[in-house]
């Protein structure tokens, strides 16, 4: 039996963590390929070529909608926390068998946004620790996470060796301008490392910005994917140094890693379920349109906004997505909150328990950005729109909000 109060069905308003529902057309892509494939690229036999295949073709298929001009340097990973790890650790490792230097040294600067996810900075403060690297962190600015002319000025200022950001905050939702933030980075020839893993699936244009140097995606998001599947596209003005070997199905016997790609950034078995799954998911996004899915999102999380912005007893922590207009991207639909006198999780709680809608509260795997909002201590309760939520669960979103603020002041 329902809670008083709660909707009919449930609500899941959660699609910043991992998208939900999926398109029908995934779920039976995942299930025949894990019924009928065997191992790519590990025999030659008819189904392991048939794997082989289909793990080509949706290389192919997630290149074009990327823009993506060297489709072999499209690397299927664990997930995008890993694809950053690789970046990471693969440019601070020389390589052992030509003898070439590490690109990351001791006492180089990196130069990150203040609105990062633990995705990045914990491997990079592991790394800072390392190697005395000097993080630098690129001052908030409200609706762009930074300016461009900032970003500028500190890349003629710091002269860091790798400029680390996210493209959108999963915190906020905000985004940058990232052709603006590509071009000014590829004037100063800086390496720009880039986590889409808010915004892949949101725009068919991610890579066509020359300088990109790595983009790492999750599969589980936007894309409509699995979880256990990440995205990393290396440039070819790059070469990353594995941080993991294996056998990678080529037939070199030697026992270093292929120079080639993707076989180079590889080992081991990829996972065809996901990758079968991901293809099904681009597919979705190409049916609908990926302008569309965009703008549907944002037209929900914008009507929340303007909902929160009319209430007197609400904290708001994202802008509407008028400020950031020239970007292709203005922002994601990620909207965070806060209702003064009681913490995150005691909101989200009562949405789930009474109102039957998933949402998220916390720090959101983002201390940084926290500590830049200055929200560490009570956290924010986040609420991030997806392509299968309707004006009406927004509707049901806002009156359950009100009622537990309502309380909230009630009690205060």
């Amino acid at each position: 039996m329902n809670p008083e109060g709660a909707t009919a069905q449930p609500i899941y308003m959660d699609n910043a963590a991992t998208s939900f529902p999926k398109p029908e057309g995934v779920y039976i892509a995942a299930d025949q390929y894990f019924r009928n494939a065997a191992n790519p690229g590990r025999g030659a036999h008819k189904r392991s070529l048939d794997s082989a295949r289909q793990i080509f073709e949706v290389r192919e298929k997630v290149a074009k909608f990327l823009k993506v001009r060297d489709t072999e340097r499209l690397i299927f990973t664990p997930g995008c926390t890993y694809s950053l790890n690789m970046v990471l650790q693969g440019l601070a490792k020389p390589n052992p068998i030509t003898g070439q230097s590490a690109f990351l040294k001791r006492g180089d600067a990196v130069l990150v946004s203040s609105l990062e996810h633990n995705s990045l900075m914990r491997p990079l403060t592991r790394l800072a620790a390392e190697l005395d690297l000097h993080v630098v962190r690129l001052p908030y600015e409200a609706g762009k996470i930074f300016s461009v002319a900032e970003l500028r000025r500190m890349l003629n200022e710091v002269r860091p060796s790798l400029v680390a950001t996210l493209h959108a905050s999963n915190v906020t939702g905000e985004a940058i301008d990232i052709g603006a933030v590509a071009a000014s980075c590829h004037v100063a020839r800086t390496p720009l490392l880039v986590d889409a893993a808010q915004t892949a699936g949101l725009e068919k244009q991610h890579l066509i910005h020359p300088g990109i140097s790595f983009w790492c995606a999750s599969a589980h998001k936007g894309l409509f994917g699995q979880p256990g599947l990440g995205l990393l596209h290396v440039s070819k003005e790059y070469d990353l140094e594995p941080i993991i070997s294996g056998g990678t199905g080529s037939a070199s016997e030697e026992l270093t890693m292929p120079v080639v790609y993707p076989d180079r950034l590889e080992p081991g078995s990829v996972a065809g379920p996901a990758i079968a799954a991901l293809g099904a998911g681009v597919d979705f996004i190409e049916s609908v349109g990926a302008d569309q899915i965009l703008q549907h999102e944002i037209r929900l999380s914008d009507a929340f906004i303007s909902f929160l912005n009319a209430s007197n007893n609400i904290r708001v922590y994202s802008p509407g997505s008028v400020n950031n207009s020239n970007s292709i991207i203005p922002r994601v639909a990620n909207v965070s909150f806060a209702v003064p006198g009681m913490t995150a999780d005691r909101v989200v709680d009562a949405l789930d328990k009474e109102f039957n809608i998933a949402a998220r509260g916390g720090l959101h795997c983002a201390a940084v950005a926290h500590e830049t909002l200055g929200t560490t201590k009570e956290g924010l309760v986040r609420v991030s729109f997806g392509y299968f939520n309707t004006e009406t669960q927004v509707n049901e979103l806002a009156r359950a909000v009100h009622e537990i603020s309502q309380r909230s002041a009630a009690t205060a």
